[in-house]
């Protein structure tokens, strides 16, 4: 029987805001996601003149935004100001009652998926049984693992202590809690 850690882990769950309003914005113009990430729920109505969809520089802005949106979301969103600026940044600006409306509603989806029913299975079990199972050892670890309002069961780190996840996932607690130490396991955090 292997030993069980007593090293002191953390997986930080929460949700972001200026991500989430960044799919939206992709979403509601159509932009092109080289990341391919998956579109998201509830798709919101932004008022958009039609010229907009033929700028040939709103994907790059967009890209350009987004992983701003990203490097922010590692630390306090507060201080991120959600305009992208330019033309893509007007459109946010003339929208931003209603993406965050639709966010509003996103994050609250987020956290009822979040809260495990009675019976379902809590991580600190799952980690105390791998460790138990495989003889393996986990140690002590940190994640920041946000979970954003798209379709599909997305599970993408980003980097060794930053997981990026769908809502729907979050609903299949289980696979999520398996993920989650795979993903611990496999990079030896």
């Amino acid at each position: 029987m292997g030993s069980v850690s007593s090293a002191p882990w953390e997986v930080a769950l929460g949700y972001s805001y200026h991500l989430a309003a960044a799919l939206a914005v992709r979403d509601a113009l159509g932009i092109r996601d080289p990341l391919g990430l998956p579109a998201v729920v509830t798709q919101p109505s932004l008022a958009v003149e039609s010229t907009v969809h033929s700028d040939k520089g709103i994907d790059a802005d967009w890209l350009h935004w987004w992983e701003r949106a990203l490097a922010a979301s590692e630390q306090d969103e507060s201080a991120v100001p959600l305009s992208p600026g330019g033309l893509l940044g007007r459109i946010v600006e003339d929208n931003r009652d209603a993406v965050r409306l639709w966010s509003a509603e996103r994050k609250r989806e987020v956290a009822s998926a979040s809260r495990p029913g009675r019976g379902a299975p809590r991580m600190r079990d799952a980690v105390r049984e791998y460790e138990r199972t495989t003889g393996n050892r986990l140690g002590g670890f940190r994640l920041k693992v946000t979970a954003l309002p798209i379709t599909g069961t997305l599970f993408l780190p980003v980097s060794g202590n930053r997981i990026l996840i769908s809502a729907e996932l979050l609903r299949h607690r289980e696979e999520y809690i398996r993920r989650v130490i795979a993903h611990v396991a496999a990079e030896g955090i």
